[in-house]
């Protein structure tokens, strides 16, 4: 079997490197997109859970233990109100790269290779990915949080009614 020229203008390695790369940044973009839906679907949760408990517990005078529970309860719904916030606010991401090196090349009349264009878009995809994906895991972290804090808030909601 011959080996691959990697001067050859159609590589099918380079195509394939490429197009791995590719998919894994496009992933990396869809789970964003449903990290920032499962966020607001969380925080939405969270604001009927404290208003369908806090429009119960407002008796005119709360023994102090009630109170607390509500004050805590409350200041669950903040924490978790914080974490999505911070999850839903904008921020820089990569998930395409430029075109003006190759544009110039082919304004200039220059031939693009398969093989030289493949290996640029995946390293630069594979950066992006890498730089992102920093920026992804702590998202991810704080929605984490949002989960539990919320989960917290029905559990101390519960302790406020009884």
């Amino acid at each position: 079997m011959p080996t691959p020229d990697p001067n050859a203008n159609n590589d099918p390695a380079a195509a394939m490197v490429w197009e791995e790369a590719r998919r894994l940044i496009v992933r990396q973009e869809a789970v964003l997109d449903t990290l920032r839906t499962q966020a607001v679907a969380i925080l939405s949760v969270a604001s009927i859970v404290a208003g369908l408990f806090g429009s119960r517990l407002l008796p005119a005078h709360p023994s102090g233990l009630k109170l607390t529970a509500i004050l805590v309860a409350l200041a669950l719904f903040g924490a978790t109100a914080l974490k999505v916030i911070v999850i839903l606010t904008p921020r820089d991401w990569t998930f395409e790269h430029g075109l003006a090196g190759q544009l110039e090349m082919l304004k200039d009349g220059r031939l693009l290779k398969a093989s030289g264009l493949g290996y640029t878009w995946a390293k630069e995809a594979e950066k992006a990915r890498g730089e992102n994906k920093v920026q992804l895991d702590r998202l991810m972290r704080y929605f984490r949080w949002a989960c539990l804090l919320t989960a917290a808030q029905v559990v101390v909601w519960g302790l406020a009614l009884l």
